[in-house]
């Protein structure tokens, strides 16, 4: 039967097909191009950063090194004095927390 219920029209269900390769393409190039400006933006902010600390990097580096040089290399020790808290969660002792 020609005018069935149900059936669509082949010139209508290739409309349809051309509807949806139209918008899977501006979706993929709405995404491709999202994705392009986030990388070169990723990257132009890692530049800067590292121009940034590639310059105060050199200081810092000398900073750590005259201090491990103090402790004449015992980065144990240096771990131990920089441990803000050393009591053991288990030991039954109550932390009182200074920010409040």
């Amino acid at each position: 039967m020609k005018g069935e219920a149900g059936s669509v029209p082949h010139n209508e269900k290739q409309k349809q097909e051309g509807h949806i390769w139209g918008s899977m393409r501006r979706t993929a190039f709405i995404l491709g191009s999202g994705l392009l400006l986030l990388v070169a933006l990723w990257n132009s902010v890692t530049w800067h950063l590292q121009r940034f600390w590639g310059a105060s990097g050199y200081f810092w580096q000398a900073q750590w090194e005259r201090l491990l040089s103090t402790f004449e290399g015992k980065e144990w020790l240096l771990y131990i004095l920089g441990c803000p808290d050393l009591a053991s969660p288990w030991d039954g002792t109550e932390r009182v927390n200074s920010h409040q």
